[in-house]
């Protein structure tokens, strides 16, 4: 799961009747940001289904072909995937923010205390979206990230650079350790609480204070933010032409590292390989760690479509939606994970109970179908997202 915040401290784009706006915004990461929200909502609706995931691993008993076909895809290619380009994004955009703060002539205290109020306000999102929605969402865990790593936004390239490289062995053994927890005996699924007994909102208040916590340190969210802010300053969405080679590198072998790492896990899933849970953990660990590399592959990927994107200089009904979605991000995500619990949440409409894996994911498609028309409405009149204008509000003062 994924961010979502950059469109909000942006201005509303000027691309309108099919034409890029090319001078003004990049298209690459707002295309991405509108299809991961996709990608997101797919990974975590079956955790909704009445047959909670085993272990927290994801991986779901049971269901027709077309279930365990949608199960083992998942594990594969959208489990600790979406979430880790998201949180590079992240990192890239608070790159962007604050070189047109210092472009606009913004003292550095001012643009700290702008970056510790987005932190602050994003938190608070964060805790009434956990609470009243899903516990496990990443905006608190994004505003923590904020405030631990605002600081290296200031500092010189070799720095940021260093932080890489701190990161990756802390990364690596809180990978492990969470994930042999979870797949432990005493550990357990992810269970979403209900609405109906006071039992059911102090598990709420509780994971919404817990979760974050896990997002940010159990996994490689810290990592992820910093290497988005690496890649910001070396500027890989900014010039396309320029890092065409990089972006297919990239592409290739992230994309490449990322499947691989995530095949143990998703044969496992299936039942092709049998494992101790301790084996299983290991691979939930290389599942996570990998996912690191495909997240920067699927980045370099949508910079390769942006580029192409931007050469035509003109793009289609879909190419302008998924756009417009990304650049209300926050709005999006957050319509999305409420129309996804509305529809599959045993405590609303319940359909949760009548599902399994490919029905969620299908639930999971159409609202965020009617998500991005949304957003594409909003785009055609002008408007930022609802909660991307609220956020910028807060923050701007």
């Amino acid at each position: 799961m994924g961010s979502t915040t950059d469109s909000a401290l942006q201005p509303p784009s000027a691309a309108h009747a099919g034409h890029l706006a090319l001078g003004e915004r990049r298209v690459a990461p707002d295309l991405a940001r509108g299809f991961m929200l996709l990608l997101i909502a797919m990974a975590y609706a079956p955790m909704y289904l009445s047959q909670p995931d085993v272990g927290g691993y994801g991986v779901i008993p049971g269901g027709g072909l077309a279930d365990q076909i949608a199960s083992f895809a998942a594990a594969l290619l959208l489990e600790n995937r979406a979430f880790p380009m998201f949180a590079i994004l992240f990192g890239y955009g608070m790159v962007m923010l604050v070189n047109r703060q210092q472009a606009a002539g913004t003292a550095e205290k001012d643009a700290r205390g702008l970056l510790r109020r987005r932190a602050l306000w994003l938190i608070v999102f964060g805790m009434v979206h956990a609470t009243l929605v899903f516990p496990g969402e990443i905006l608190t865990a994004y505003g923590l990230g904020t405030l631990i790593l605002g600081w290296l936004l200031f500092r010189a390239d070799s720095t940021i650079k260093r932080a890489v490289a701190l990161l990756v062995p802390f990364s690596i053994v809180m990978a492990v350790l969470g994930s042999v927890l979870m797949t432990s005996d005493e550990g357990s699924g992810f269970v979403i609480p209900g609405y109906m007994t006071m039992e059911d909102w102090i598990v709420r208040l509780v994971g919404a204070l817990i979760g974050p916590l896990f997002s940010s340190f159990v996994f490689p969210l810290l990592i992820l933010v910093t290497i988005g802010m690496w890649l910001g300053r070396i500027g890989l969405l900014d010039d396309l032409s320029l890092h065409r080679r990089t972006l297919r590198w990239l592409t290739v072998v992230g994309i490449a590292i990322s499947v691989l790492g995530a095949l143990p896990l998703a044969l496992a899933g299936t039942g092709v390989l049998s494992s101790t849970s301790f084996a299983l953990g290991l691979m939930l660990a290389l599942q996570i760690i990998t996912g690191i590399a495909g997240g920067v592959g699927y980045i370099a990927a949508f910079g390769l479509i942006g580029l192409h994107l931007e050469q035509r200089r003109r793009t289609g009904i879909l190419t302008r939606a998924l756009v417009a979605a990304g650049r209300r991000s926050l709005t999006i995500y957050l319509m999305v994970s409420a129309g996804v619990a509305i529809v599959l949440h045993p405590d609303l409409l319940g359909l949760g109970e009548y599902m399994h894996r490919a029905g969620a994911m299908g639930v999971a498609v159409v609202v965020w179908t009617a998500s991005v028309a949304f957003a594409l409405w909003l785009d055609t009149t002008g408007k930022r997202g609802p909660a991307d204008a609220l956020l910028r509000r807060l923050v701007y003062r």
